[in-house]
Protein backbone atom coordinates (compact mmCIF):
# COMPACT_ATOMS: atom_id res chain seq x y z
CA UNK A 1 0.00 0.00 0.00
CA UNK A 2 2.77 2.41 0.94
CA UNK A 3 4.76 1.59 -2.20
CA UNK A 4 1.72 2.03 -4.44
CA UNK A 5 0.78 5.30 -2.71
CA UNK A 6 4.35 6.51 -3.16
CA UNK A 7 4.26 5.66 -6.86
CA UNK A 8 1.05 7.63 -7.43
CA UNK A 9 2.41 10.58 -5.44
CA UNK A 10 5.64 10.53 -7.45
CA UNK A 11 3.84 10.38 -10.80
CA UNK A 12 1.57 13.26 -9.80
CA UNK A 13 4.57 15.25 -8.64
CA UNK A 14 6.36 14.72 -11.95
CA UNK A 15 3.41 15.58 -14.16
CA UNK A 16 2.98 19.16 -15.21
CA UNK A 17 -0.38 20.83 -14.91
CA UNK A 18 -2.08 19.80 -18.12
CA UNK A 19 -5.61 18.94 -19.09
CA UNK A 20 -6.51 15.38 -18.20
CA UNK A 21 -4.01 15.17 -15.35
CA UNK A 22 -6.69 14.26 -12.79
CA UNK A 23 -8.10 11.56 -15.05
CA UNK A 24 -4.65 10.04 -15.58
CA UNK A 25 -3.96 10.05 -11.85
CA UNK A 26 -7.32 8.48 -11.11
CA UNK A 27 -6.72 5.72 -13.67
CA UNK A 28 -3.30 5.02 -12.20
CA UNK A 29 -4.73 4.88 -8.69
CA UNK A 30 -7.48 2.49 -9.78
CA UNK A 31 -5.03 0.28 -11.68
CA UNK A 32 -2.59 0.06 -8.79
CA UNK A 33 -5.42 -0.57 -6.31
CA UNK A 34 -6.63 -3.40 -8.49
CA UNK A 35 -3.09 -4.81 -8.76
CA UNK A 36 -2.51 -4.82 -5.00
CA UNK A 37 -6.13 -5.83 -4.32
CA UNK A 38 -6.99 -2.75 -2.33
CA UNK A 39 -9.74 -0.15 -2.28
CA UNK A 40 -8.89 2.87 -4.50
CA UNK A 41 -10.12 5.25 -1.78
CA UNK A 42 -7.74 3.69 0.76
CA UNK A 43 -4.88 3.99 -1.71
CA UNK A 44 -5.77 7.65 -2.34
CA UNK A 45 -5.82 8.29 1.42
CA UNK A 46 -2.41 6.66 1.77
CA UNK A 47 -1.08 8.80 -1.09
CA UNK A 48 -2.41 11.97 0.52
CA UNK A 49 -0.73 11.09 3.83
CA UNK A 50 2.57 10.47 2.03
CA UNK A 51 2.29 13.82 0.24
CA UNK A 52 1.47 15.63 3.50
CA UNK A 53 4.43 14.03 5.26
CA UNK A 54 6.72 14.92 2.37
CA UNK A 55 5.52 18.52 2.42
CA UNK A 56 6.17 18.74 6.16
CA UNK A 57 9.63 17.22 5.77
CA UNK A 58 10.52 19.64 3.00
CA UNK A 59 9.41 22.61 5.11
CA UNK A 60 11.53 21.41 8.01
CA UNK A 61 14.53 21.01 5.70
CA UNK A 62 14.19 24.65 4.66
CA UNK A 63 14.35 25.97 8.23
CA UNK A 64 17.24 28.29 9.14
CA UNK A 65 20.65 26.98 10.24
CA UNK A 66 19.68 27.50 13.90
CA UNK A 67 17.65 24.27 13.84
CA UNK A 68 20.62 22.36 12.42
CA UNK A 69 22.77 23.63 15.28
CA UNK A 70 20.13 22.48 17.78
CA UNK A 71 19.99 19.07 16.08
CA UNK A 72 23.77 18.74 16.33
CA UNK A 73 23.55 19.63 20.02
CA UNK A 74 20.89 16.95 20.56
CA UNK A 75 23.10 14.37 18.86
CA UNK A 76 25.99 15.25 21.13
CA UNK A 77 23.70 14.82 24.13
CA UNK A 78 23.11 11.21 23.04
CA UNK A 79 19.60 11.36 21.67
CA UNK A 80 18.60 8.48 19.38
CA UNK A 81 18.10 9.89 15.87
CA UNK A 82 17.19 7.92 12.77
CA UNK A 83 19.64 7.80 9.88
CA UNK A 84 16.89 7.64 7.26
CA UNK A 85 15.96 10.80 5.33
CA UNK A 86 12.42 10.62 6.68
CA UNK A 87 12.22 9.16 10.12
CA UNK A 88 9.92 6.16 9.69
CA UNK A 89 8.93 6.46 13.32
CA UNK A 90 7.08 9.69 12.46
CA UNK A 91 4.76 8.09 9.88
CA UNK A 92 1.20 7.55 11.11
CA UNK A 93 -0.69 5.48 8.58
Amino acid sequence: MVAAGSMVAAVEGLQTRMAGNAATSQKLTERLAQTIRSDPDCLRACQEQIEALLETSLRQAQQPQHSITMEAKNISEGQDLSTTPTDVRDINI
